[in-house]
């Protein structure tokens, strides 16, 4: 599991200000607004996702990816999908943080760098695989690093991280 730490205001208004993209973003009716700005109370960020199913690498950033994608039968398939976040308990729907990297580790020592983007999504798209299971995954920050505890055998990362925690996971994957 990821320890919980709480990821310093300061540097995360900066990542969030830089950040920021336009909230409009594919195939859309011009004016639709896809992220809306909350406060801070609601999500750490100050955003939260609104755009309903519109395709979007930045959608329903908490929401179980695989499952959504497998069940519809649209969009991409994934490998490994999740949200990196704040906090442990954040609402499905806020963003997650950017600019961090999930690295993957498979059983034959293969590795992947995946990087959030604005809404802490990180995908593994399955064309780009193979996955030799089980993987081992970490958070990586700068020097910093916050690695699982156990191997996993599911890429569905939100099926355990959620923000009540499922599965013996604490909540959310956190910022190390």
């Amino acid at each position: 599991m990821f320890a919980m730490r709480r990821f310093p205001s300061l540097l995360l208004f900066q990542i969030v200000a830089l950040g920021a993209c336009d909230a409009r973003e594919g195939d859309h009716e011009e004016g639709e607004q896809l992220v809306a700005q909350v406060s801070n109370a609601e999500c750490a960020s100050g955003q939260r996702w609104v755009g309903g199913d519109e395709e979007s690498s930045r959608m329903h950033p908490g929401g179980d990816c695989m499952g959504c994608h497998s069940e519809r039968g649209e969009g991409p398939r994934y490998l490994v999908a999740g949200t990196v976040f704040e906090l442990m308990a954040e609402p499905d729907e806020c963003f997650g943080v950017d600019g961090v990297t999930v690295e993957i580790v498979d059983a034959d020592g293969q590795r992947w760098d995946l990087p959030t983007n604005a809404a802490g999504n990180f995908y593994l798209a399955e064309r780009e695989g193979p996955i030799a299971l089980p993987y081992r995954a970490a958070v990586v920050m700068g020097d910093a690093r916050l690695e699982m505890t156990t191997a996993q055998a599911s890429g569905n990362c939100a099926s355990c991280h959620t923000a009540a925690g499922a599965q013996g996971a604490p909540g959310r994957i956190v910022t190390p």
